[in-house]
């Protein structure tokens, strides 16, 4: 006998509906746990790979450190060994920021709004400042050759470079600079160009006592071939007076090898002409002068003085007293001389041209038993 089923009481269907609500609350409550725990281990992650992160940050910003600090160390250990100067001044360059001067100039190592009165001589601040304001003008590099006074209390020379940073604006914000140690290569240039207005003076010297010589020469000459042989002669005197200043750097000369120089031509008297003094340096123009002198002496000599004959001499004697030099050309043995009608060229070169040269007098005799000749001047060099 079959039954018919029992209808669910109310209560039954109640807790079949909770048991569904408890689990579909369950579900979602297993659902958020599994998402906070993703999160979670998520955050972990995140953690160690952040401290991963800061780890090599730390550590390349030590490494950058350390190889900062090296290249600054190199770089300041090239500026103590160069004599490099390395700066750093503001906008306007109303101030020196930094300084390292590489045992040039002195270092500043705060700021210094006086630099300028204390690094450069007051012959080249208007230099400088020219120069300052070109570069700020044209956000150009600054770059100028100047004076500066070094550490040791000198005046020496750099030669200055600086470079603007610019900001996010495009205005200069600071000045980087720096300054080579230009001084030996300053006197260097200055030696050149003394040397070089010195050989032009002594060019336009040389070519003027040419040019005297020539035209008195040839004007007194009586023909063109006596002319050329007393020219010719005077010219070699000359070449060998300057033989003997290039040998002495155009400095000074020893009168000595002067004279002898100058009497060259003559060996074959040599015997017969004797000259003694002291060691005097005598300075390129009297150098010049005193051998022009001789050679006019000595031609004389041989044409128609003392070493005209066979048996006349000549002596020559020089000395020094205090600031005067001094010195005598005699002439002894030879043909009785007499007083000419006139005074050539060469008698006028011995008494004054020789003579402006040593600053002095000299004056030219004829006495009957020989030419005599004295030289009164500065001992100057």
């Amino acid at each position: 006998m079959t039954f018919p089923d029992r209808p669910s009481s109310e209560a039954d269907i109640e807790t079949s509906d909770c048991k569904a609500a408890l689990r579909a609350e369950i579900s979602t409550l297993k659902a958020e746990l599994a998402a906070l725990r993703a999160e979670r281990d998520a955050i972990a992650a995140n953690a160690v790979g952040d401290k991963a992160i800061r780890g090599a940050v730390d550590r390349e910003t030590e490494r950058g450190k350390k190889e900062r600090a090296e290249l600054t160390a190199q770089l300041d250990a090239l500026v103590l060994s160069s004599s490099e100067v390395r700066y750093r001044i503001d906008a306007d360059w109303s101030e020196l920021a930094q300084l390292s001067g590489g045992g040039f100039i002195p270092d500043t190592s705060a700021g210094n709004a006086n630099w300028l009165e204390d690094y450069i001589p007051e012959e080249h601040r208007d230099l400088v400042r020219e120069e300052i304001r070109r570069a700020i003008a044209e956000k150009d590099t600054y770059h100028i050759e100047h004076k500066v006074n070094r550490v040791d209390g000198s005046v020496g020379w750099a030669l200055s470079r600086a470079v603007p940073l610019f900001g996010e604006n495009g205005e200069i914000t600071s000045w980087m600079g720096a300054a080579s140690d230009i001084s030996d290569r300053k006197k260097a240039e200055e030696l050149q160009k003394l040397l070089n207005d010195e050989l032009a003076h002594r060019m336009k010297n040389i070519f003027s006592i040419v040019q005297v010589i020539a035209t008195q020469t040839l004007r007194q000459a009586q023909g063109l071939e006596e002319g050329r042989a007393a020219l010719t002669a005077r010219l070699g005197a000359l070449s060998r007076a300057q033989e003997v200043l290039a040998g002495a750097n155009f400095a000074t000369a020893d009168v000595y090898i002067v004279i002898d120089a100058a009497l060259a031509p003559h060996q074959d008297t040599a015997a017969r002409i004797s000259f003694a003094g002291p060691h005097v340096h005598l300075g390129s123009q009297q150098a010049l002068g005193l051998s022009l002198a001789i050679h006019e002496l000595a031609t004389n000599a041989a044409k128609y003085g003392a070493l005209s004959n066979a048996t006349g001499s000549v002596s020559i004697a020089w000395g020094v007293h205090g600031a005067v030099f001094s010195l005598e050309w005699i002439e002894t043995g030879g043909p009785v001389v007499e007083e000419p009608a006139r005074r050539g060229f060469g008698s006028r070169l011995i008494e004054e041209v020789v003579a402006s040269y040593f600053d002095g007098d000299a004056h030219l005799d004829f006495h009957p038993e020989g030419v005599r000749f004295r030289l009164i001047g500065e001992a100057k060099a």
